[in-house]
Protein backbone atom coordinates (compact mmCIF):
# COMPACT_ATOMS: atom_id res chain seq x y z
CA UNK A 1 0.00 0.00 0.00
CA UNK A 2 2.80 2.42 0.91
CA UNK A 3 4.51 1.74 -2.43
CA UNK A 4 1.33 2.54 -4.35
CA UNK A 5 0.70 5.74 -2.39
CA UNK A 6 4.36 6.77 -2.79
CA UNK A 7 4.15 6.23 -6.55
CA UNK A 8 0.75 7.91 -7.05
CA UNK A 9 0.12 10.02 -3.93
CA UNK A 10 -2.37 12.51 -5.36
CA UNK A 11 -4.75 9.78 -6.53
CA UNK A 12 -4.29 6.96 -3.98
CA UNK A 13 -4.01 9.02 -0.79
CA UNK A 14 -7.82 9.29 -0.68
CA UNK A 15 -8.04 5.58 0.26
CA UNK A 16 -5.48 5.89 3.06
CA UNK A 17 -7.15 9.03 4.42
CA UNK A 18 -10.45 7.14 4.58
CA UNK A 19 -8.84 4.52 6.84
CA UNK A 20 -7.33 7.22 9.07
CA UNK A 21 -10.77 8.81 9.60
CA UNK A 22 -12.53 5.48 10.25
CA UNK A 23 -15.25 5.35 12.88
CA UNK A 24 -13.62 2.15 14.19
CA UNK A 25 -10.77 2.96 16.57
CA UNK A 26 -8.50 0.05 15.55
CA UNK A 27 -8.78 0.83 11.82
CA UNK A 28 -8.32 4.53 12.49
CA UNK A 29 -5.16 3.81 14.49
CA UNK A 30 -3.71 1.65 11.72
CA UNK A 31 -4.51 4.32 9.14
CA UNK A 32 -2.76 7.02 11.15
CA UNK A 33 0.27 4.72 11.60
CA UNK A 34 0.46 4.17 7.84
CA UNK A 35 0.29 7.91 7.18
CA UNK A 36 3.09 8.47 9.70
CA UNK A 37 5.25 5.79 8.06
CA UNK A 38 4.56 7.29 4.64
CA UNK A 39 5.52 10.78 5.82
CA UNK A 40 8.73 9.52 7.43
CA UNK A 41 9.71 7.25 4.54
CA UNK A 42 9.90 9.89 1.83
CA UNK A 43 9.86 13.63 1.66
CA UNK A 44 9.00 13.94 -2.02
CA UNK A 45 7.74 11.80 -4.88
CA UNK A 46 10.00 10.26 -7.49
CA UNK A 47 9.77 13.36 -9.65
CA UNK A 48 10.35 15.67 -6.69
CA UNK A 49 7.37 17.87 -7.51
CA UNK A 50 5.09 16.81 -4.63
CA UNK A 51 5.99 17.14 -0.96
CA UNK A 52 4.41 14.03 0.62
CA UNK A 53 4.26 15.48 4.13
CA UNK A 54 2.56 18.65 2.90
CA UNK A 55 0.17 16.58 0.77
CA UNK A 56 -0.82 14.44 3.77
CA UNK A 57 -1.44 17.52 5.94
CA UNK A 58 -3.46 19.14 3.15
CA UNK A 59 -5.45 15.94 2.55
CA UNK A 60 -6.23 15.48 6.24
CA UNK A 61 -7.46 19.06 6.52
CA UNK A 62 -9.68 18.77 3.42
CA UNK A 63 -11.10 15.38 4.44
CA UNK A 64 -11.91 16.59 7.96
CA UNK A 65 -13.63 19.70 6.62
CA UNK A 66 -15.75 17.75 4.13
CA UNK A 67 -16.76 15.30 6.88
CA UNK A 68 -17.73 18.23 9.09
CA UNK A 69 -19.89 20.04 6.53
CA UNK A 70 -21.74 16.79 5.76
CA UNK A 71 -23.35 17.15 9.19
CA UNK A 72 -23.38 20.96 9.47
CA UNK A 73 -26.45 23.18 9.13
CA UNK A 74 -30.11 22.78 10.02
CA UNK A 75 -31.93 21.26 7.04
CA UNK A 76 -34.61 19.24 8.80
CA UNK A 77 -37.58 20.11 6.58
CA UNK A 78 -38.54 17.82 3.70
CA UNK A 79 -37.42 20.03 0.84
CA UNK A 80 -34.39 20.88 -1.29
CA UNK A 81 -32.33 23.76 0.07
CA UNK A 82 -30.08 26.23 -1.69
CA UNK A 83 -27.41 27.00 0.91
CA UNK A 84 -24.23 29.04 1.23
CA UNK A 85 -21.02 27.07 1.76
CA UNK A 86 -19.52 29.88 3.85
CA UNK A 87 -22.56 31.24 5.69
CA UNK A 88 -24.68 28.12 6.29
CA UNK A 89 -21.99 25.44 6.50
CA UNK A 90 -19.10 27.62 7.80
CA UNK A 91 -16.70 26.02 5.33
CA UNK A 92 -13.05 26.90 5.99
CA UNK A 93 -11.66 27.88 2.60
CA UNK A 94 -8.10 27.72 3.91
CA UNK A 95 -8.12 23.94 3.22
CA UNK A 96 -8.07 24.71 -0.52
CA UNK A 97 -6.33 24.72 -2.92
CA UNK A 98 -5.41 21.10 -2.36
CA UNK A 99 -2.92 19.01 -4.33
CA UNK A 100 -5.08 15.91 -3.96
CA UNK A 101 -6.63 14.76 -7.23
CA UNK A 102 -10.21 15.92 -7.65
CA UNK A 103 -12.39 12.88 -6.78
CA UNK A 104 -13.83 12.45 -10.28
CA UNK A 105 -13.36 9.63 -12.76
CA UNK A 106 -11.29 11.75 -15.15
CA UNK A 107 -8.66 12.34 -12.45
CA UNK A 108 -8.67 8.96 -10.69
CA UNK A 109 -8.74 6.47 -13.58
CA UNK A 110 -5.37 4.91 -14.38
CA UNK A 111 -4.43 4.01 -17.95
CA UNK A 112 -2.95 0.57 -18.54
CA UNK A 113 0.10 0.10 -20.82
CA UNK A 114 -0.58 -0.99 -24.38
CA UNK A 115 1.21 -3.86 -26.09
CA UNK A 116 3.80 -1.44 -27.50
CA UNK A 117 4.40 0.44 -24.23
CA UNK A 118 7.26 -0.38 -21.91
CA UNK A 119 5.84 -1.20 -18.49
CA UNK A 120 8.85 0.31 -16.74
CA UNK A 121 8.35 3.73 -18.35
CA UNK A 122 4.54 3.75 -18.59
CA UNK A 123 2.78 6.51 -16.66
CA UNK A 124 -0.58 5.45 -15.24
CA UNK A 125 -1.71 9.05 -14.73
CA UNK A 126 -1.18 12.29 -16.62
CA UNK A 127 1.44 14.69 -15.28
CA UNK A 128 -1.25 17.39 -15.33
CA UNK A 129 -3.27 16.05 -12.41
CA UNK A 130 -6.72 17.62 -12.00
CA UNK A 131 -6.75 19.08 -8.48
CA UNK A 132 -9.21 21.20 -6.45
CA UNK A 133 -8.50 24.94 -6.45
CA UNK A 134 -11.62 26.07 -4.60
CA UNK A 135 -15.34 25.48 -4.06
CA UNK A 136 -18.19 27.69 -5.25
CA UNK A 137 -20.33 29.18 -2.49
CA UNK A 138 -23.62 27.75 -3.83
CA UNK A 139 -24.54 24.40 -2.26
CA UNK A 140 -27.59 22.27 -3.02
CA UNK A 141 -28.90 20.24 -0.05
CA UNK A 142 -31.02 17.48 -1.57
CA UNK A 143 -34.43 16.41 -0.32
CA UNK A 144 -33.69 12.93 1.00
CA UNK A 145 -33.32 11.40 4.43
CA UNK A 146 -29.52 11.80 4.61
CA UNK A 147 -29.60 15.40 3.23
CA UNK A 148 -26.58 14.98 0.92
CA UNK A 149 -24.83 18.19 -0.14
CA UNK A 150 -23.87 18.92 -3.73
CA UNK A 151 -20.71 21.02 -3.91
CA UNK A 152 -19.23 22.59 -7.03
CA UNK A 153 -15.45 22.24 -7.18
CA UNK A 154 -13.37 24.62 -9.30
CA UNK A 155 -10.56 22.45 -10.62
CA UNK A 156 -7.03 23.26 -11.74
CA UNK A 157 -7.98 22.70 -15.40
CA UNK A 158 -10.58 25.47 -15.22
CA UNK A 159 -13.51 23.05 -15.24
CA UNK A 160 -16.30 22.84 -12.67
CA UNK A 161 -17.06 19.43 -11.17
CA UNK A 162 -20.09 18.52 -9.08
CA UNK A 163 -19.36 16.49 -5.94
CA UNK A 164 -22.14 14.93 -3.88
CA UNK A 165 -21.08 14.67 -0.23
CA UNK A 166 -23.28 11.92 1.18
CA UNK A 167 -23.55 11.36 4.95
CA UNK A 168 -25.08 8.38 6.77
CA UNK A 169 -24.16 5.96 3.99
CA UNK A 170 -21.33 3.45 3.60
CA UNK A 171 -20.08 3.94 0.04
CA UNK A 172 -17.33 1.31 0.09
CA UNK A 173 -19.57 -1.26 -1.60
CA UNK A 174 -20.50 1.27 -4.31
CA UNK A 175 -16.80 1.99 -4.87
CA UNK A 176 -15.98 -1.70 -5.25
CA UNK A 177 -18.85 -2.22 -7.66
CA UNK A 178 -17.67 0.71 -9.81
CA UNK A 179 -14.24 -0.93 -9.96
CA UNK A 180 -15.89 -4.21 -10.96
CA UNK A 181 -17.95 -2.46 -13.64
CA UNK A 182 -14.74 -0.90 -14.95
CA UNK A 183 -13.36 -4.42 -15.45
CA UNK A 184 -16.56 -5.41 -17.28
CA UNK A 185 -16.21 -2.36 -19.55
CA UNK A 186 -12.64 -3.32 -20.45
CA UNK A 187 -13.81 -6.82 -21.35
CA UNK A 188 -16.66 -5.42 -23.46
CA UNK A 189 -14.22 -3.19 -25.36
CA UNK A 190 -11.89 -6.11 -26.12
CA UNK A 191 -14.70 -8.27 -27.51
CA UNK A 192 -15.32 -7.55 -31.21
CA UNK A 193 -19.11 -8.03 -31.20
CA UNK A 194 -19.63 -6.05 -27.98
CA UNK A 195 -17.28 -3.29 -29.10
CA UNK A 196 -19.09 -2.97 -32.45
CA UNK A 197 -22.36 -2.46 -30.57
CA UNK A 198 -20.69 -0.07 -28.10
CA UNK A 199 -21.91 -2.03 -25.09
CA UNK A 200 -20.92 -0.42 -21.80
CA UNK A 201 -21.86 0.31 -18.19
CA UNK A 202 -21.87 3.98 -17.21
CA UNK A 203 -19.50 4.45 -14.27
CA UNK A 204 -18.59 7.35 -12.00
CA UNK A 205 -16.14 8.02 -9.16
CA UNK A 206 -17.05 6.98 -5.62
CA UNK A 207 -14.67 8.08 -2.83
CA UNK A 208 -15.47 6.87 0.71
CA UNK A 209 -14.19 9.15 3.50
CA UNK A 210 -15.06 6.66 6.27
CA UNK A 211 -17.75 4.03 6.96
CA UNK A 212 -20.51 6.63 7.18
CA UNK A 213 -19.69 9.30 4.62
CA UNK A 214 -18.21 9.73 1.18
CA UNK A 215 -18.09 11.66 -2.09
CA UNK A 216 -19.91 10.66 -5.27
CA UNK A 217 -19.10 12.30 -8.59
CA UNK A 218 -22.14 14.31 -9.70
CA UNK A 219 -23.10 13.60 -13.30
CA UNK A 220 -25.07 16.37 -14.99
CA UNK A 221 -27.78 15.79 -17.58
CA UNK A 222 -29.59 12.90 -15.88
CA UNK A 223 -33.28 12.35 -15.19
CA UNK A 224 -34.79 9.72 -12.93
CA UNK A 225 -37.19 7.26 -14.50
CA UNK A 226 -39.81 8.38 -11.98
CA UNK A 227 -39.51 12.06 -12.89
CA UNK A 228 -39.69 11.31 -16.62
CA UNK A 229 -42.86 9.24 -16.28
CA UNK A 230 -44.65 11.57 -13.86
CA UNK A 231 -43.91 14.50 -16.20
CA UNK A 232 -45.38 12.57 -19.15
CA UNK A 233 -48.43 11.33 -17.23
CA UNK A 234 -49.30 14.74 -15.74
CA UNK A 235 -50.83 16.28 -18.94
CA UNK A 236 -52.93 13.11 -19.27
CA UNK A 237 -54.34 13.64 -15.78
CA UNK A 238 -52.79 10.40 -14.52
CA UNK A 239 -51.49 10.35 -10.95
CA UNK A 240 -50.74 7.12 -9.05
CA UNK A 241 -52.99 6.34 -6.09
CA UNK A 242 -50.62 4.09 -4.16
CA UNK A 243 -53.20 2.85 -1.66
CA UNK A 244 -55.60 1.76 -4.39
CA UNK A 245 -52.81 0.16 -6.43
CA UNK A 246 -51.58 -1.75 -3.36
CA UNK A 247 -55.09 -3.14 -2.80
CA UNK A 248 -55.34 -4.30 -6.44
CA UNK A 249 -51.85 -5.88 -6.32
CA UNK A 250 -52.65 -7.74 -3.10
CA UNK A 251 -55.85 -9.04 -4.69
CA UNK A 252 -54.01 -10.08 -7.88
CA UNK A 253 -51.52 -12.14 -5.84
CA UNK A 254 -54.23 -14.43 -4.46
CA UNK A 255 -54.71 -16.56 -7.57
CA UNK A 256 -54.08 -16.84 -11.30
CA UNK A 257 -57.71 -15.91 -11.98
CA UNK A 258 -57.28 -12.61 -10.16
CA UNK A 259 -54.18 -11.49 -12.11
CA UNK A 260 -56.36 -9.12 -14.23
CA UNK A 261 -56.54 -6.89 -11.16
CA UNK A 262 -52.92 -6.08 -12.00
CA UNK A 263 -52.73 -6.57 -15.77
CA UNK A 264 -55.96 -4.70 -16.54
CA UNK A 265 -56.95 -2.49 -13.63
CA UNK A 266 -53.45 -1.34 -12.58
CA UNK A 267 -51.50 -1.43 -15.86
CA UNK A 268 -54.59 -0.25 -17.75
CA UNK A 269 -54.43 2.99 -15.80
CA UNK A 270 -50.83 3.63 -16.84
CA UNK A 271 -50.45 3.33 -20.63
CA UNK A 272 -46.85 3.21 -21.95
CA UNK A 273 -45.50 6.76 -22.36
CA UNK A 274 -41.72 6.41 -21.99
CA UNK A 275 -41.31 6.34 -25.78
CA UNK A 276 -42.54 9.97 -25.83
CA UNK A 277 -39.48 11.08 -23.85
CA UNK A 278 -37.19 9.91 -26.66
CA UNK A 279 -39.30 11.75 -29.26
CA UNK A 280 -39.25 14.97 -27.21
CA UNK A 281 -35.60 14.70 -26.22
CA UNK A 282 -34.30 13.66 -29.66
CA UNK A 283 -36.55 15.23 -32.34
CA UNK A 284 -34.06 14.58 -35.16
CA UNK A 285 -34.75 11.04 -36.54
CA UNK A 286 -31.18 9.72 -36.60
CA UNK A 287 -30.50 11.05 -33.08
CA UNK A 288 -33.77 9.50 -31.86
CA UNK A 289 -32.86 6.10 -33.34
CA UNK A 290 -29.32 6.21 -31.90
CA UNK A 291 -30.61 7.20 -28.44
CA UNK A 292 -33.25 4.45 -28.41
CA UNK A 293 -30.64 1.89 -29.44
CA UNK A 294 -28.19 3.12 -26.80
CA UNK A 295 -30.91 2.94 -24.15
CA UNK A 296 -31.84 -0.62 -25.12
CA UNK A 297 -28.27 -1.92 -25.23
CA UNK A 298 -27.06 -0.21 -22.04
CA UNK A 299 -30.17 -1.45 -20.26
CA UNK A 300 -29.41 -5.02 -21.38
CA UNK A 301 -25.79 -4.95 -20.18
CA UNK A 302 -26.63 -3.73 -16.69
CA UNK A 303 -29.58 -6.12 -16.47
CA UNK A 304 -27.28 -9.12 -17.01
CA UNK A 305 -24.45 -7.89 -14.78
CA UNK A 306 -26.96 -6.91 -12.09
CA UNK A 307 -28.60 -10.34 -12.24
CA UNK A 308 -25.28 -12.14 -11.74
CA UNK A 309 -24.43 -9.89 -8.78
CA UNK A 310 -27.92 -10.14 -7.28
CA UNK A 311 -28.50 -6.39 -7.61
CA UNK A 312 -31.95 -5.38 -6.41
CA UNK A 313 -33.95 -2.32 -5.41
CA UNK A 314 -34.12 -1.05 -8.99
CA UNK A 315 -37.00 1.30 -8.27
CA UNK A 316 -37.74 4.34 -10.44
CA UNK A 317 -35.33 6.68 -8.62
CA UNK A 318 -32.36 4.31 -8.80
CA UNK A 319 -32.61 4.16 -12.60
CA UNK A 320 -31.75 7.32 -14.51
CA UNK A 321 -31.35 8.21 -18.16
CA UNK A 322 -28.85 10.47 -19.88
CA UNK A 323 -30.49 13.45 -21.55
CA UNK A 324 -27.68 13.72 -24.09
CA UNK A 325 -27.72 10.20 -25.52
CA UNK A 326 -30.48 8.12 -23.87
CA UNK A 327 -28.10 5.81 -22.01
CA UNK A 328 -29.13 3.98 -18.83
CA UNK A 329 -27.53 5.06 -15.55
CA UNK A 330 -27.80 3.16 -12.24
CA UNK A 331 -27.21 4.45 -8.71
CA UNK A 332 -27.39 3.05 -5.15
CA UNK A 333 -25.78 -0.39 -5.01
CA UNK A 334 -26.51 -1.24 -1.38
CA UNK A 335 -28.88 -4.07 -2.33
CA UNK A 336 -26.34 -6.59 -3.67
CA UNK A 337 -25.92 -10.37 -3.56
CA UNK A 338 -29.67 -11.13 -3.56
CA UNK A 339 -30.32 -8.99 -0.50
CA UNK A 340 -33.71 -8.24 -2.07
CA UNK A 341 -34.79 -11.81 -1.29
CA UNK A 342 -34.55 -11.01 2.43
CA UNK A 343 -37.02 -8.09 2.29
CA UNK A 344 -40.39 -8.42 4.03
CA UNK A 345 -41.77 -8.52 0.49
CA UNK A 346 -39.03 -10.43 -1.39
CA UNK A 347 -38.05 -9.20 -4.85
CA UNK A 348 -39.00 -11.79 -7.43
CA UNK A 349 -37.72 -10.17 -10.63
CA UNK A 350 -34.03 -10.43 -11.67
CA UNK A 351 -34.01 -6.89 -13.13
CA UNK A 352 -36.40 -4.10 -14.08
CA UNK A 353 -38.16 -4.65 -17.41
CA UNK A 354 -41.61 -3.10 -17.03
CA UNK A 355 -44.14 -2.33 -19.78
CA UNK A 356 -42.94 1.27 -20.19
CA UNK A 357 -39.35 0.11 -20.70
CA UNK A 358 -40.30 -2.60 -23.19
CA UNK A 359 -42.54 -0.27 -25.21
CA UNK A 360 -39.75 2.34 -25.50
CA UNK A 361 -37.47 -0.26 -27.12
CA UNK A 362 -39.52 -0.16 -30.31
CA UNK A 363 -41.93 -2.45 -32.12
CA UNK A 364 -39.87 -5.58 -31.36
CA UNK A 365 -39.70 -4.81 -27.63
CA UNK A 366 -37.13 -6.98 -25.89
CA UNK A 367 -36.89 -9.33 -28.89
CA UNK A 368 -34.48 -7.04 -30.77
CA UNK A 369 -31.25 -5.44 -29.56
CA UNK A 370 -32.13 -6.05 -25.90
CA UNK A 371 -32.07 -9.83 -26.24
CA UNK A 372 -28.95 -9.87 -28.45
CA UNK A 373 -27.03 -7.50 -26.17
CA UNK A 374 -28.07 -9.55 -23.14
CA UNK A 375 -26.79 -12.73 -24.78
CA UNK A 376 -23.46 -11.11 -25.69
CA UNK A 377 -22.99 -9.80 -22.16
CA UNK A 378 -23.86 -13.10 -20.49
CA UNK A 379 -21.61 -14.98 -22.92
CA UNK A 380 -18.75 -12.64 -22.04
CA UNK A 381 -19.33 -13.15 -18.31
CA UNK A 382 -19.15 -16.93 -18.83
CA UNK A 383 -15.95 -16.64 -20.86
CA UNK A 384 -14.31 -14.61 -18.08
CA UNK A 385 -15.73 -16.70 -15.23
CA UNK A 386 -12.35 -17.30 -13.57
CA UNK A 387 -11.36 -13.62 -13.60
CA UNK A 388 -14.84 -12.62 -12.51
CA UNK A 389 -14.86 -14.98 -9.53
CA UNK A 390 -11.34 -13.97 -8.47
CA UNK A 391 -12.31 -10.30 -8.31
CA UNK A 392 -15.60 -11.05 -6.57
CA UNK A 393 -13.85 -13.28 -4.03
CA UNK A 394 -11.66 -10.36 -2.91
CA UNK A 395 -14.76 -8.15 -2.93
CA UNK A 396 -17.00 -10.47 -0.91
CA UNK A 397 -14.42 -11.61 1.65
CA UNK A 398 -13.57 -7.98 2.49
CA UNK A 399 -14.23 -7.78 6.26
CA UNK A 400 -15.34 -4.15 5.95
CA UNK A 401 -18.46 -5.15 4.00
CA UNK A 402 -21.71 -6.07 5.70
CA UNK A 403 -21.98 -9.74 4.73
CA UNK A 404 -21.33 -10.65 8.36
CA UNK A 405 -24.22 -10.50 10.80
CA UNK A 406 -24.27 -7.62 13.20
CA UNK A 407 -25.12 -9.46 16.45
CA UNK A 408 -22.68 -8.86 19.29
CA UNK A 409 -20.88 -12.22 19.39
CA UNK A 410 -17.31 -13.27 19.95
CA UNK A 411 -14.93 -12.06 17.26
CA UNK A 412 -14.00 -15.58 16.13
CA UNK A 413 -17.65 -16.57 15.77
CA UNK A 414 -18.36 -13.45 13.69
CA UNK A 415 -15.37 -14.15 11.44
CA UNK A 416 -16.39 -17.78 10.87
CA UNK A 417 -19.99 -16.75 10.17
CA UNK A 418 -18.79 -14.09 7.74
CA UNK A 419 -16.67 -16.62 5.86
CA UNK A 420 -19.63 -19.00 5.60
CA UNK A 421 -21.92 -16.24 4.33
CA UNK A 422 -19.31 -15.10 1.81
CA UNK A 423 -18.86 -18.64 0.48
CA UNK A 424 -22.63 -19.02 0.06
CA UNK A 425 -22.72 -15.74 -1.92
CA UNK A 426 -19.84 -16.89 -4.15
CA UNK A 427 -21.51 -20.26 -4.79
CA UNK A 428 -24.77 -18.56 -5.80
CA UNK A 429 -22.95 -16.19 -8.17
CA UNK A 430 -20.98 -19.05 -9.73
CA UNK A 431 -24.17 -21.02 -10.33
CA UNK A 432 -25.68 -17.99 -12.09
CA UNK A 433 -22.61 -17.55 -14.29
CA UNK A 434 -22.77 -21.22 -15.29
CA UNK A 435 -26.47 -20.90 -16.16
CA UNK A 436 -27.79 -23.03 -13.30
CA UNK A 437 -31.21 -22.07 -12.00
CA UNK A 438 -32.04 -22.62 -8.30
CA UNK A 439 -32.63 -26.31 -7.50
CA UNK A 440 -31.49 -27.31 -11.03
CA UNK A 441 -28.42 -29.37 -11.97
CA UNK A 442 -28.43 -28.99 -15.76
CA UNK A 443 -27.07 -25.63 -17.00
CA UNK A 444 -28.95 -23.55 -19.54
CA UNK A 445 -27.38 -22.28 -22.73
CA UNK A 446 -26.71 -18.54 -22.91
CA UNK A 447 -29.80 -18.07 -25.08
CA UNK A 448 -31.94 -20.22 -22.80
CA UNK A 449 -30.70 -18.42 -19.69
CA UNK A 450 -31.48 -14.98 -21.14
CA UNK A 451 -34.92 -16.19 -22.21
CA UNK A 452 -35.68 -17.48 -18.71
CA UNK A 453 -34.53 -14.21 -17.09
CA UNK A 454 -36.70 -12.13 -19.44
CA UNK A 455 -39.70 -14.34 -18.64
CA UNK A 456 -39.11 -13.85 -14.90
CA UNK A 457 -38.68 -10.08 -15.28
CA UNK A 458 -41.90 -9.65 -17.27
CA UNK A 459 -44.09 -12.23 -15.51
CA UNK A 460 -47.13 -10.35 -14.11
CA UNK A 461 -47.18 -12.75 -11.13
CA UNK A 462 -43.72 -11.54 -10.15
CA UNK A 463 -44.46 -7.89 -10.88
CA UNK A 464 -47.62 -7.79 -8.80
CA UNK A 465 -45.68 -9.27 -5.86
CA UNK A 466 -43.14 -6.41 -5.81
CA UNK A 467 -43.38 -3.88 -2.99
CA UNK A 468 -45.42 -0.81 -3.89
CA UNK A 469 -42.46 1.61 -3.84
CA UNK A 470 -40.80 -0.36 -6.66
CA UNK A 471 -43.64 0.86 -8.91
CA UNK A 472 -44.12 -2.18 -11.13
CA UNK A 473 -46.95 -0.25 -12.83
CA UNK A 474 -44.39 2.23 -14.23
Amino acid sequence: MLKVVSAHPQQSLWSLLAVSTSTQSDRRGKGIDLLTKLANASGRTDHGSIDIRALIRSGQALTSEILRICEAGDFSASKTYKASLTRDLQFKHKVVPSLLACPVEAALTATLPTLTDKVSTHKAFSRDVITINDFEDDVLVLNSLAKPRRLNALASNGQHYGLLCKPKDDLRKDQRLMEFNGMINRSLKRDAESSRRQLYIRTYAVTPLNEECGIIEWIDGLQTFRNILLTLYRPMGIQPDYKEIAVYCDEAMKSEEKLPFFTQKVLGGFPPVFYLWFIQQFPEPSAWFAARLRYTRSCAVMSMVGTILGLGDRHTENMLFEEGNGGTFHVDFNCLFDKGLTFSRPERVPFRLTHNMIDAMGMYGYEGPFRKSSELTLKLLRQHEETLMTILEAFIYDPTLDLMKKEDKKKRERENEGKQNAQVVLDVIQRKVKGLLPEESVPLSVEGHVDELIKQATDPRNLTAMYIGWCSFF
